[in-house]
């Protein structure tokens, strides 16, 4: 419940959700459920298991900070 719970309000209103909305307008709507769920399946099995192999090399403080230096500098980047 937990993960389905932070995933859900992190996605809901972003990008891809947005573009789900217009894909499901214009294409067949059992289509884009398929292609969505199967999308998100795919990137969510990556990041699992790429965030598994990094934790046997990474603290997670080092980890917290590397994630943040780059959302401070992707924030940047965006502003520019």
């Amino acid at each position: 419940i937990e993960t389905f719970t932070l995933v859900f309000l992190a996605e809901w209103g972003d990008k891809s959700m947005l573009a789900t909305v217009a894909l499901g307008a214009a294409k067949s709507p059992l289509g884009v459920v398929v292609g969505g769920i199967a999308g998100h399946l795919v990137a969510t099995i990556l990041a699992v298991l790429g965030g598994s192999v990094l934790g046997n090399y990474v603290s997670e403080k080092n980890a917290r900070l590397i994630s943040g230096g780059l959302f401070i500098l992707f924030a940047g980047l965006t502003l520019l």
